[in-house]
C-alpha cells in the first residue's frame, strides 16, 4: 500500500481483467497553500506552516489526512477582516516529518502550540483562536486544554469523534484514500463521506489525500486515554455543523457537545452543507468564525 502511495498522478491498475486509468491519483497535492512558508523544529522534526496577515491570530488544523490547503477560503477572508492566519501541516503532509513513534492527541496537540509559540516570538500578541476541521478538531481541543494560555475561543467545524461513524459514512471515508478507486468512484466516495449530495465537488478535493498521515492521525486517539481533551479546557465554543454531515451527523456530533458543555457552546448549523464545509459554504462559514473569533478576542495580550 504504500508503495502503491507513492507512484505518480496516474496509476494503471488491472482489476478483474479489465484495465483502470486511475485518475487523480489521492495521494496528489491538492494545491498550494496561500501565504508565507515557515519551518520550525521539535525535538528534531521538522514542523512546516503558513502564516498570512496582522492582527489577532487564528490557528488551522485540517482534517484527516488534509492539507493546510483546505483553508485557503477562509484564510483569504480572515486575513480581509482583519486577522493572522497560521496554518499547520499535520506530520506526512507538505513538508512537516512524520514521527519515528506512534503519536497521540497530546503530542499533535504539542506540534501546534510550537508553533504558536514561534509565531509569538515573531510577531508577538498572546490573543489566538483555534479552528479544526474535523479529525483537526480532536487536536485544536486536545491544545485548548493542555495549552490554555492565550487561547481565547475554539472553532470546532464538522465535530466528530463523540459517537462512532456510521458504518456507510465510514466505508466512503476511507475510500477516499485508496489508490485503487477509479476517478469516476472517488468523486462518489468523496461526495458521500464529505459533501450534501446537491453540492458539488471541486477538483481540489479529488487530491490531497495522504493516506500516510490518516493512520496516524487515525491511532492517536486510541493511544490518548486521557478523555478530558473532549473539553477543550474552558474557552467559548463555537461549533459549525453541517446539516448533511454523514460522518459526524448533529445528534452524534454538536447536539451531544452543546449538551455536555453547556453554556460554553454555540452552534451554528449550516445548510446544505455536509462533512466539508469549508468547500460548501465559504461564505458562511467565513461570516460565522470572523463573528466568533471578533467576540472572543477582545483587546488584552
Amino acid at each position: 500500500m504504500r508503495l502503491a502511495w507513492a507512484v505518480g498522478s496516474l496509476l494503471v491498475a488491472v482489476v478483474g481483467g479489465f484495465l483502470y486509468v486511475i485518475q487523480p491519483f489521492p495521494g496528489m497535492q491538492a494545491r498550494d497553500a496561500i501565504g508565507e512558508r515557515q519551518t520550525i523544529d521539535r525535538d528534531g522534526r521538522r514542523i512546516v506552516y503558513y502564516t498570512h496577515g496582522t492582527g489577532p491570530r487564528i490557528a488551522l488544523a485540517a482534517s484527516a489526512g488534509r492539507e493546510a490547503s483546505d483553508f485557503n477560503e477562509l484564510t483569504s477572508a480572515l486575513v480581509e477582516a482583519g486577522f493572522r492566519t497560521v496554518a499547520i501541516e499535520a506530520p506526512g503532509i507538505g513538508g512537516t516529518e512524520m514521527p519515528r513513534e506512534v503519536f497521540g492527541l497530546y503530542d499533535l496537540a504539542a506540534d501546534i502550540n510550537a508553533v504558536l509559540v514561534a509565531d509569538r516570538a515573531a510577531v508577538g500578541g498572546a490573543r489566538t483562536v483555534l479552528v479544526g476541521h474535523a479529525f483537526g478538531n480532536r487536536v485544536m481541543r486536545a491544545v485548548a486544554y493542555k495549552h490554555p494560555a492565550g487561547i481565547k475561543g475554539v472553532v470546532l467545524i464538522a465535530a466528530g469523534g463523540q459517537k462512532p461513524v456510521p458504518e456507510d459514512a465510514a466505508k466512503a471515508l476511507r475510500r477516499c484514500f485508496d489508490p485503487l478507486r477509479t476517478g469516476a468512484q472517488r468523486v462518489e466516495d468523496v461526495r458521500y463521506a464529505f459533501f450534501a449530495l446537491d453540492n458539488g465537488v471541486p477538483d481540489f478535493w479529488l487530491r490531497g489525500w495522504h493516506g500516510n498521515t490518516a493512520i496516524l492521525q487515525g491511532k492517536a486517539s486510541p493511544a490518548t486515554p486521557d478523555t478530558e481533551w473532549q473539553s477543550a479546557g474552558s474557552a467559548p465554543l463555537l461549533i459549525l455543523q453541517g446539516a448533511q454531515d454523514r460522518i459526524a451527523p448533529k445528534e452524534d456530533a454538536a447536539d451531544v457537545l452543546a449538551e455536555t458543555l453547556g453554556d460554553r457552546v454555540e452552534v451554528v448549523v449550516i445548510d446544505p452543507a455536509g462533512h466539508a464545509i469549508l468547500p460548501e459554504q465559504p461564505e458562511a462559514v467565513a461570516d460565522a468564525v470572523i463573528a466568533f473569533a471578533t467576540s472572543v478576542s477582545g483587546n488584552d495580550e
